[in-house]
C-alpha cells in the first residue's frame, strides 16, 4: 500500500521549505483519508481540485484490490471514506459504514442506491469480457457460458476474486447467469481459467499482450485498450453485462466525517460527473434500461454480498485443487 502526497506539499518538499511534513500540512479538522483500488487516472484530478477549492489535505492510500482494503478498515485501519467499491462487496460488510444522502443523490435512479444510504454511487461500471482480436477471430466469447467452454481452457484470463471487487462479481455473475449449482458453474470455470491476477487492469494487459486470449474487466478499463490501439475487443455478454454503480462509503467513527461528505458531494458534481465520462465511465445519473446502456444481467447484489464468503470458499478449494 503506498501514499500519494498532495502536490502542494510535494512541491514544498523539493522546495526544500517544508522539512517538516507535519508542519506543512493544515490542523487534524483539515485532513482527509481516502482508501481506492481503483486506478490514479479515476481519482487523481477530482483530489487535486478538491484540495485546491476546499483546502482539505488528503491523503490516498492504495492497494491492488478492494478486498484487502475492506479487511484493514474492518481491522480498524485509519480511514474515513472508502472510493470505487461495488455494492456486492460492500453489502458483505455494510456494517462498516455510516449512511449519508446527499442532495444530489436524490436524482441517482433508486435501483443504483442503497436504502439505508450506506454508499453513494458515482458512476456506472458494467462488467464485461474481452478477447484479443489477432489470435480469436471466429467463435469469439460472446456469454457468461462461453467462459466454461473447453474451448477455453487455460486461455481465460481472470481477476483474484480473494483480491479484487471485480473477480468477485464475475463469479457471481456467473452463478446467477448460468444453470447449475454454484459449485459445479464455478468449477466449470477454475478449470478454464489459465491466469488469475491481481487486478482487472492486469487482466487487460494479459489479453493485449496474447498470454491470454480472453478475459473479464471493467468496461472503462476495456474502452480505454481498445482506444488506444491494443489488439482487445469489447463484449457484453449475451445474458447481460452486470451493470453496478462504483460507489463512495463514509467509514463509520471515522475522523473526519464532514470533509468525507464535503468529496462525495464534489464528486456529484456536474465537473466531475462530466470528467468521468470523458475515462469511458457513464454518469450515475443514467437510468436502468437507457438504451445507452449494455443490456443488463438481472443481477442482485445484496444476494451476491451474502453469498460472497461462500462462493469464495468454494473457488479457494476449487483452485487449490487445480493446484500441482
Amino acid at each position: 500500500m503506498r501514499r500519494i502526497f498532495p502536490l502542494l506539499l510535494i512541491l514544498l518538499l523539493l522546495c526544500g521549505c517544508g522539512g517538516n511534513r507535519d508542519a506543512a500540512a493544515p490542523e487534524d479538522a483539515d485532513r482527509l483519508v481516502i482508501f481506492t483500488a481503483r486506478s490514479a487516472a479515476v481519482y487523481d484530478d477530482a483530489v487535486r481540485e478538491f484540495e485546491r477549492r476546499t483546502g482539505i489535505w488528503v491523503e490516498v492510500h492504495t492497494a491492488d484490490g478492494a478486498l484487502p482494503l475492506l479487511e484493514q478498515i474492518a481491522a480498524g485501519q485509519r480511514c474515513d471514506l472508502l472510493l470505487g467499491v461495488t455494492p456486492d462487496c460492500l453489502s458483505a460488510c455494510g456494517e462498516l459504514f455510516a449512511p449519508y444522502a446527499p442532495e444530489a443523490a436524490a436524482d441517482i435512479p433508486g435501483a443504483y442506491r442503497d436504502s439505508e444510504d450506506r454508499w453513494t454511487p458515482f458512476s456506472l461500471l458494467p462488467v464485461v469480457l474481452i478477447y484479443n482480436d489477432q489470435l480469436v477471430q471466429r467463435n469469439v466469447p460472446d456469454s457468461w457460458s462461453s467462459l466454461t467452454s473447453s474451448a477455453w481452457r487455460g486461455r481465460i484470463a481472470c481477476p483474484d476474486p480473494t483480491v479484487s471487487a471485480t473477480g468477485c462479481t464475475a463469479l457471481e455473475a456467473m452463478t446467477q447467469a448460468l444453470d447449475g449449482e454454484a459449485e459445479q458453474v464455478l468449477a466449470d470455470f477454475v478449470r478454464c481459467v489459465g491466469d488469475v491476477l491481481p487486478t482487472a487492469e492486469d487482466v487487460v494487459t494479459a489479453v493485449a499482450d496474447g498470454r491470454c486470449y480472453v478475459g473479464v474487466t471493467t468496461e472503462d478499463l476495456a474502452m480505454q485498450s481498445a482506444a488506444s490501439g491494443l489488439s482487445v475487443t469489447v463484449i457484453y455478454p449475451r445474458e447481460g453485462s452486470v451493470v453496478q454503480p462504483d460507489c463512495a462509503a463514509i467509514i463509520a467513527d471515522c475522523a473526519h466525517e464532514d470533509n468525507a461528505r464535503a468529496f462525495i458531494d464534489f464528486l456529484l458534481s456536474g465537473e466531475v460527473q462530466e470528467r468521468l465520462t470523458r475515462q469511458y465511465r457513464r454518469t450515475v445519473f443514467t437510468p436502468p434500461g437507457d438504451a445507452s446502456l449494455p443490456h443488463a444481467l438481472a443481477y442482485d447484489p445484496y444476494a451476491a454480498g451474502a453469498h460472497q464468503a461462500e462462493t469464495l470458499d468454494i473457488w479457494s478449494s476449487l483452485t487449490a485443487e487445480e493446484t500441482p
